[in-house]
């Protein structure tokens, strides 16, 4: 008998120790990354982590959010490493000190506007919110030429949007055009029989097919299409385009705090910033090209809404009001 118990708590050691050294070695990532940069940027992964098993969860911003804040409520935390743009709720989640404290050395050149001001977060690329239009469509003289535009009553069932409750890079232009234009400028959009549906591709589908040819979608979208679909043309408003920050953070609660910053480590390297820009987003890093026909960064900077800590700590301080007048507005 004795021998029997000795043999079983050895064979639960060495299954306590397996299992313990597996969550050692895998990774859990929440992104919101396209699954084409997720499935190109993995075989650079295995050749520098032959050791990890990296798993992604792939999904919109808002989705992300709503997992990661049930894990944390339930006390059951899988995420190690979340990469997503809504950058408001990365605020939050540092607020309510749910982040563990790291910049990577690599992020040393980015602007202090793009980091976390107590330094639990950085922007990993930037995502571009401009117009788009379909030219077989659109007559020149019906091109808006500002985001403010679209409020105008000509452009009655020509505009589309992407859906602020379920895309961080849509809420993220909502929340900067409300701050600067008021929610009468959302309420002229719904008089407009604005589609404010789905993310960033619905968006470009409804400008492809004409349901309305004219909408506010993400410029890595459009840049995708460049060489397949020349009816598909840009424009940069001349009130601002809106530039989004996809975040790379940690969880507090990850069990994988030194293989999570290699990762994030990894990420800010040439590969992974070199991935970024092949995505067609900007690398926040200084040295690196713009995305194949996108303009220089420099340009995007010079001609974009201005990002302050005020507006910052405002939205991550009224999201919900945000979401719910929109809803008000947009869907009642």
């Amino acid at each position: 008998m004795n021998k029997f118990l000795t043999s079983l708590l050895l064979l639960l050691f060495i299954s306590c120790q397996e299992k313990g050294e597996a969550q050692k070695n895998t990774l859990w990532i929440y992104t919101s990354l396209y699954k084409d940069t997720i499935n190109e940027i993995t075989p650079a992964l295995k050749k520098e982590f032959p050791e990890v098993e990296f798993k992604f969860f792939q999904a919109g911003s808002e989705e992300i959010a709503t997992k990661v804040n049930a894990e944390m409520m339930s006390g059951n935390v899988q995420v190690d490493v979340m990469i997503s743009s809504d950058r408001f709720w990365y605020e939050e989640l540092e607020q309510a000190g749910k982040l563990l404290k790291y910049i990577s050395p690599k992020a040393a050149g980015i602007a202090d506007s793009l980091k976390s001001s107590g330094g639990f977060y950085s922007t990993l690329s930037l995502p571009v919110m401009v117009l788009c239009y379909n030219k077989d469509l659109i007559n020149i003289e019906m091109l808006p030429k500002t985001f403010k535009d679209l409020a105008n009553s000509k452009y009655k069932n020509l505009f589309t949007t992407g859906d602020p409750l379920a895309s961080g890079t849509n809420f993220t232009t909502m929340a900067m055009l409300q701050h600067h234009y008021g929610w009468d400028y959302f309420k002229n959009l719904k008089n407009n029989n604005t589609i404010g549906q789905g993310g960033n591709s619905s968006v470009l589908r409804r400008i492809q097919n004409g349901e309305r040819p004219i909408g506010w979608v993400l410029l890595e979208n459009v840049l995708r299409f460049q060489d397949k679909d020349k009816r598909l043309k840009v424009i940069y408003p001349k009130d601002g385009v809106v530039t989004n920050n996809n975040i790379i953070a940690i969880s507090k609660d990850t069990g994988n705090a030194d293989l999570a910053k290699r990762f994030v480590d990894f990420m800010y390297g040439k590969v992974g910033q070199q991935q970024m820009v092949k995505s067609f987003m900007y690398s926040p890093i200084p040295g690196f090209a713009a995305p194949k026909g996108a303009p220089e960064f420099s340009f995007v900077l010079k001609n974009s809404f201005p990002w302050t800590r005020e507006f910052l700590s405002s939205v991550r301080d009224s999201r919900m009001e945000l979401k719910e007048k929109y809803t008000e507005i947009m869907f009642q």
